[in-house]
């Protein structure tokens, strides 16, 4: 199975690269972020829920000029049509849509994590035994505007509110949803202490539990303020409680490691710029309990619950002691702290796998396009 052999290359290459240097990081993240790129841009257009009917896009715009593109009449956003028609202008071959996107993508998230990551070793591990990187292989457009708003992550942590803002617009051309981190800044304005979480967590388990019971109606409104959503049903399975609560497991061992433990203040400090990280992503993930709690009886709030999931890449390896070498043996030691995250994130990881990942990431089984 290409995913696993995936995982136990950048297992391996972890090994070899025993140091944690500035190199070697760069060698670990480029060696994988190529792979992952590689693995997606050969895939079949079979692999992925919707990757056939993106190429069927692809094909209707191509050879098109940029007004007929901008007013073709498509259920997908004008920024993925106007780049399935620049890629037209080169070629007819859908498979270089594939590519280019993979490349965009996966090419992104290497470089997020490379930057931001505090340990972007377990990050890039994390990016596909928590299943994001086959999840992406499925969801073309959201994928895109993921990738597009990672670059604005460092003008937010810069503060930098206008640069953040066009990017995340241009986000949003590929999928309207990514909207919602427009809120983002706002976030910035709280610091979270322990003991604000004295009331920040009541709070947020209040309206997790309200929004558990009463989703369908708030989304019922929500239907009438937006019309262009009116048409979604309710729709809900049982793999999304699991969804919830591993996300509520994921989130209450970063709070315990960041507030209830005495190395909790260093593990994400301040910026000089005063952009509090620490703070800002406990915020996020707390509304992605509400959200996933949502998600639970509206099956399709899914796809506003995976911009969460991306946090996970960051929230984890903050606080999680990464693997060190020894001065003596100069071998990896595995910090104990380290051994349940991925014990579970390998576990995770092969139930979606082996049991239901061809179910709702219909990413399996993978075939090269030849």
């Amino acid at each position: 199975m290409g995913y696993v052999g995936i995982l136990a290359f950048m297992a391996l290459l972890r090994v070899l690269l025993h140091e944690d240097t500035k190199r070697n990081r760069r060698i670990f993240c480029i060696a994988s972020g190529l792979l992952l790129v590689l693995f997606s841009a050969l895939r079949h257009p079979t692999v992925g829920r919707d990757t056939v009917t993106f190429i069927e896009v692809f094909l209707k715009v191509e050879g098109r000029d940029i007004l007929d593109v901008l007013q073709f009449s498509s259920w997908t956003e004008p920024g993925f049509r106007l780049l399935c028609a620049f890629i037209g202008l080169f070629t007819k071959n859908g498979q270089w849509l594939i590519a280019v996107t993979s490349l965009i993508i996966h090419g992104s998230v290497t470089y997020f994590l490379y930057k931001h990551a505090k340990n972007p070793y377990l990050g890039m591990f994390l990016y596909m035994a928590l299943m994001i990187y086959p999840l992406y292989l499925c969801i073309m457009r959201q994928a895109l505007a993921v990738a597009i708003f990672l670059f604005a992550y460092g003008f937010l942590k810069k503060k930098k509110w206008v640069p953040y803002v066009l990017i995340v617009l241009l986000a949003s051309t590929f999928h309207t949803s990514v909207l919602i981190f427009l809120a983002c800044p706002l976030l910035t304005l709280l610091r979270v202490t322990r003991k604000r979480l004295r009331w920040l967590l009541p709070a947020t388990g209040a309206a997790a539990l309200l929004c558990l019971l009463f989703v369908r109606p708030i989304i019922a409104v929500a239907q009438r303020i937006f019309p262009r959503y009116a048409d979604y049903e309710p729709t809900t399975f049982l793999a999304l409680y699991g969804f919830f609560a591993f996300f509520l497991a994921v989130v209450a061992y970063g709070l315990f490691r960041l507030y209830l433990t005495p190395e909790g203040d260093t593990l994400l400090p301040v910026l000089e710029n005063g952009f509090d990280e620490r703070s800002f992503l406990t915020l996020m993930m707390l509304l992605g309990v509400v959200l996933a709690a949502m998600m639970t009886g509206f099956g399709q709030l899914q796809r506003l619950f995976h911009y969460f999931e991306v946090f996970y890449l960051l929230w984890l390896p903050a606080v999680t002691p990464p693997l060190f070498c020894e001065e003596k043996s100069r071998r990896l030691a595995v910090p104990l702290q380290l051994i349940p995250v991925l014990a579970v994130s390998v576990a995770y990881f092969l139930v979606l796998l082996f049991l239901r990942s061809g179910l709702w990431y219909d990413a399996m089984p993978y075939r090269f396009f030849w």
